[in-house]
């Protein structure tokens, strides 16, 4: 049987987990073949294990891929691409939100998959940041940002929109770059 180098280490693998001996391997034949040359590169569409090189991938991948170090600059690129939106919001995002409770109102938790989230409402432009409606139509007025460091590399930005709509949001730094993390304050009612 002759098979390319690239299949023998994943199928005798695949022999292994289901319980067969070396000796019950088709693969006899090649058995002084050097494994390692061919563990180097795991097969297309394998996931990376601690034994693999690519396991430290992510966290290199996300650092070079990252917009920019410095935040505000950051802000800016996420604010002004919806691919970068997607890419840099965390798999959950914790949301705050306001519910009726009879006649008052109360906060309420929740964890958003981020890929659902829908909250972050400001287009970056080369005059500044602006809001961003329901229907998609972005105020041509820039609005005014305000951005805070807080401790464990975390932002708190927040913005006011008229004379009671806004909102808040904040980014974590993690893998080399900044993450949308959380919608901390209750949107104005």
């Amino acid at each position: 049987m002759n098979l390319p180098r690239f299949l023998i280490v994943p199928l005798t693998v695949a022999l292994a987990a289901c319980g067969a001996s070396q000796s019950d391997s088709p693969f006899k034949e090649l058995e002084g073949a050097s494994q390692n040359a061919v563990a180097a590169a795991p097969p297309v569409g394998a996931t990376a294990t601690a034994s693999t090189p690519a396991a430290a991938a992510p966290a290199a991948t996300a650092a070079a891929a990252c917009p920019a170090q410095g935040f505000d600059d950051f802000l800016k690129a996420y604010a002004g691409d919806a691919q970068t939106k997607t890419r840099f919001t965390l798999p959950t995002v914790k949301v705050v939100d306001l519910v009726d409770v009879g006649e008052d109102t109360q906060q309420r938790t929740e964890q958003v998959p981020g890929k659902d989230y829908t909250g972050f409402n400001l287009a970056y432009r080369d005059d500044g940041f602006h809001v961003v409606d329901s229907a998609g139509a972005v105020d041509p007025k820039p609005v005014a940002v305000e951005v805070k460091a807080e401790a464990a590399e975390a932002y708190f930005v927040r913005y006011q929109y008229g004379m009671s709509e806004g909102n808040s949001y904040r980014f974590v730094r993690r893998d080399g770059c900044w993450f949308l993390a959380e919608d901390p304050e209750p949107s104005a009612p």
